[in-house]
């Protein structure tokens, strides 16, 4: 590879690496948002039995308090494994988790 091409991908992935959280957050944030759906069907399942009060109180802390913990849980664990990727990988491992994301959603009818 060329000098000139490696020093221009180290370029291109060291304007990526400042912002490594909040491409996390946004990748936490978007697999929330395309599998959000069947985690709320799997907890609808799992509390139909249940009375109207008590389902709705889980609904709300499910939305509420479930999905925001997950996302401040999970989004430094995944900016931790994407701080570890060599700076001149890291803006193509970025656009292949968002391509294969949107795939993803795709495939579930959300775009």
């Amino acid at each position: 590879m060329p000098d000139f091409l490696y020093q221009l991908l180290l370029d291109w992935g060291s304007f990526f690496r400042p912002y490594v959280r909040d491409i996390a957050l946004a990748m936490v944030a978007t697999c929330l948002v395309v599998f959000g759906d069947d985690l709320n069907r799997l907890v609808r399942r799992q509390i139909a039995h249940m009375h109207f009060i008590w389902r709705t109180g889980i609904f709300i802390l499910l939305c509420a308090f479930g999905y925001g913990a997950l996302t401040i849980l999970l989004t430094p664990l995944v900016a931790g494994q994407l701080g570890k990727i060599s700076t001149l990988w890291l803006p193509w491992v970025c656009l292949g988790i968002f391509t294969l994301l949107g795939i993803l959603a795709q495939r579930k009818r959300q775009l």
